[in-house]
C-alpha cells in the first residue's frame, strides 16, 4: 500500500472504475480529479503486487462540516481477481492513518443500503456507523451494479479513534456481542437477482427500506451493526449515545 505517484498510476485508478463497477464513461472519475487530488490536500492510494501491478486503489477528497475538517473518500475499489484477499481492508486502513497523520478524525462516504457485501464490510468490518440517509442521491447511475435501482445512499461515518474502530482495528466485532438492538431493518438477501427479474418488486423492497431506516435514523437511531445470512440481511440500530460517538450533532453534519 502507497501514493500512487505517477499519472500512469493514476490512470489505472480510471480503468479499475470500469472494471469493477461496469460505469459508464459519464460516470467514471476522471484522471484529472485523480491528479488534482493529489496536489490539493486529498490523496490516491494504491495496493500494488511484489512484481508492481497495482490491483486496487482508494481516493479522498479534503471536506468539511462547519469548521470541522475530515475526508470524504470518493471510491475504494479492488481488481476483480484480486478480491477476498484482505486488501479493501488494508487500503481503507492505510486511508485511516494517512488521516490520522494529517490531524483528522473522521472519513465518510457513501455506499448503497441493500448491498449487503458492502454493508457488512464498512460496519462489521471497519467499525463504521451511518446516521444519514440520502434517497436517489446521484440520480441515474449507469452501472451494472445500480440495476437501475434509484441511487439511494446511506452515509458511512468513521470516526478513526473511536472505541469501535479499534476493536475493528484488532479485528473484533464493534458492536459488542449480545447487545441487544434498539431497532432492526431487514431485507431480502437476493436484491440483485430479484432487480434483474422482478424490478418492481425489488423497487418496493428498496422503498421500504428507505421508509424505516429514515424513520429511525430520523428519530436519534445510528446504524451500528450488520447481520448477513443466506436469506435475509439486518441493520442493527441503537441511540446515538450508545454508538461510541464523539460528541457531534446532527446538525454539524448537514
Amino acid at each position: 500500500m502507497r501514493p500512487c505517484e505517477t499519472r500512469e498510476e493514476l490512470a489505472v485508478c480510471v480503468d479499475l472504475q470500469r472494471r469493477i463497477w461496469g460505469y459508464a464513461d459519464s460516470e467514471v472519475y476522471p484522471l484529472r480529479l485523480f491528479i488534482n487530488l493529489t496536489k490539493t490536500g486529498g490523496h490516491v492510494l494504491g495496493a500494488f503486487t511484489p512484481q508492481g501491478q497495482q490491483v486496487g486503489f482508494v481516493a479522498s477528497m479534503p471536506a468539511w462540516h462547519g469548521r470541522r475538517r475530515y475526508y470524504h473518500s470518493l471510491s475504494l475499489g479492488v481488481a476483480p481477481e484480486h478480491e477476498n484477499r484482505g486488501l479493501g481492508r488494508a487500503l481503507k486502513f492505510a486511508q485511516r492513518d494517512e488521516a490520522i497523520r494529517r490531524g483528522l478524525a473522521c472519513i465518510e462516504w457513501t455506499f448503497d443500503p441493500l448491498r449487503a457485501k458492502n454493508a457488512f464490510f464498512n460496519i462489521e468490518r471497519l467499525g463504521a456507523i451511518a446516521r444519514r440517509y440520502l434517497p436517489d442521491h446521484y440520480g441515474p447511475v449507469e452501472s451494472r451494479l445500480q440495476q437501475g435501482l434509484p441511487s439511494d445512499r446511506l452515509v458511512a461515518e468513521w470516526w478513526l479513534l473511536s472505541p469501535r474502530v479499534l476493536r475493528a482495528l484488532l479485528g473484533e466485532p464493534p458492536r459488542p456481542d449480545g447487545k441487544k438492538a434498539a431497532a432492526q431493518v431487514s431485507w431480502t438477501s437476493d436484491i440483485g437477482q430479484l432487480a434483474e427479474t422482478k424490478p418492481e418488486r425489488a423497487r418496493a423492497v428498496q422503498l421500504a427500506v428507505r421508509e424505516r431506516l429514515q424513520e429511525y435514523l430520523g428519530a436519534s437511531l445510528a446504524i451500528t451493526g450488520f447481520v448477513r445470512a443466506e436469506r435475509e440481511n439486518r441493520y442493527l440500530l441503537d441511540l446515538e449515545t450508545e454508538a461510541d460517538l464523539p460528541e457531534v450533532s446532527q446538525s454539524e453534519l448537514r
